[in-house]
């Protein structure tokens, strides 16, 4: 005996539609609408829910990016402009110390020409009154000195 596909497909036409394709239509329907509700929608929405929010967050972290970067500009900024106000202020105080050196440096000598012209005028006089001191001492003793040349007092 032959199989039974083998008879039918002799036949002309192997699937037979009757009343039972309708049904199981119908049962294909129902099952896939159920399915559809109970699994296919929560997992769509699941999917969905994840994309938005993996999308919220890269689109929060480019945002934030973008502020740390503008952040970053502003901090650099701030700095050099500091940076450039410390120089001043370096600069400043760099010149208004080589000022007050000139001044100091300029009052000693002021002080230490006077200091000297001081000591000079000081030893000027004590030269004269040594001189004069010595004259006199000069006088006493040639007048002693003639004396005993001479054997005799002046």
């Amino acid at each position: 005996m032959a199989p039974h596909f083998l008879s039918l497909a002799a036949s002309g036409s192997i699937v037979d539609i009757d009343g039972t394709f309708f049904v199981q239509l119908g049962f294909f329907t129902v099952v896939s609408i159920v399915l559809y509700v109970i699994l296919v929608r929560p997992v769509v929405r699941l999917i969905d829910a994840r994309r938005d929010a993996t999308e919220g967050t890269m689109e929060r972290a480019g945002r934030m990016s973008e502020e740390a970067a503008t952040l970053k500009r502003d901090v650099e900024r701030q700095i050099m402009d500091i940076r450039t106000a410390a120089n001043a202020e370096r600069l400043r105080f760099v010149e208004e110390a080589i000022r007050q050196e000139r001044e100091v440096l300029d009052r000693a000598r002021v002080e230490s020409r006077r200091a000297i012209e001081t000591a000079r005028a000081q030893m000027g006089k004590s030269a004269t009154e040594a001189r004069a001191g010595l004259q006199r001492e000069v006088e006493g003793l040639a007048s002693v000195v003639a004396a005993r040349v001479l054997g005799r007092s002046l």
